[in-house]
């Protein structure tokens, strides 16, 4: 009998274990696949800010050296791959601190570390009282230090909603949707309710964009948790 449920034992630990490769195996193709589209849609948000730099680049070098090099027939080839090449390296490291500020946040949410020890610090730290009298250097330092360390999170987040409010503008200038291109002629359509002037299209391409590597990184982060659990529950 008891070589049994032993026999027993031992098949339905093979069989919990061959279910927890099937998915882990299944979880490795969603992660790289994640990961795939996520190169993909910053491809496409890194666009609008290569072009914003080369705009930017285009106003602030001198017109007459820009003739004069698009003359000179080798040089000319060479000098427009050169600068193609550094607003891409520009353009990314732009949309780079962009990206930092709006993904840090699901970053730090997902850390139980982080958000143990700012609980703690929020809960346990001493406050000043702030009298009506002292001087306002000091009120204010008060104010600041009673602040922590709760002040950094909600900075964060109004941080990155400037962020987010600059993304869009950078992105609908590349997917525009309207057919000039101008900023005022789509918020005028908006709140006019001219729609049938928008290019819906697009304007999901720039929202798409713009939330992607958000969406994907969350994503990423739940298949690496369930996946940790798999193998725990597999233990």
């Amino acid at each position: 009998m008891f070589s049994k449920t032993a026999g027993a034992n031992s098949s339905t630990g093979r069989k919990s274990s061959r279910q927890s490769q099937t998915s882990q195996k299944w979880l490795r193709i969603l992660y790289w696949g994640l990961v795939l589209s996520g190169i993909y849609f910053a491809y496409l948000n890194i666009q609008p800010y290569e072009q914003a730099v080369r705009f930017l680049s285009g106003k602030v070098v001198n017109q007459a050296f820009i003739y004069l090099v698009s003359v000179i027939p080798i040089v000319n080839g060479i000098a427009n791959f050169i600068g193609r090449g550094v607003t891409w390296i520009l353009g990314t490291l732009l949309w780079g601190v962009i990206q930092i500020i709006e993904v840090l946040p699901i970053i730090l949410y997902n850390h139980e570390g982080f958000i143990q020890q700012i609980v703690g610090d929020a809960d346990s730290r001493s406050k000043y009282q702030i009298k009506e009298d002292e001087d306002p250097t000091l009120a204010m330092l008060k104010r600041t230090y009673n602040a922590l360390p709760i002040s950094i999170v909600s900075n964060l987040e109004r941080l990155k909603i400037v962020t987010y409010v600059i993304d869009f503008l950078v992105c609908i200038t590349v997917y525009s949707p309207v057919a000039s291109g101008k900023f005022s002629d789509f918020f005028w359509f908006v709140g006019s309710g001219q729609w049938n002037k928008i290019d819906f299209g697009n304007l999901a391409l720039a929202l798409v964009t713009l939330f992607a590597i958000e969406i994907i990184l969350g994503l990423i982060i739940w298949v690496g948790k369930l996946s940790y659990a798999i193998k725990a529950a597999s233990k």
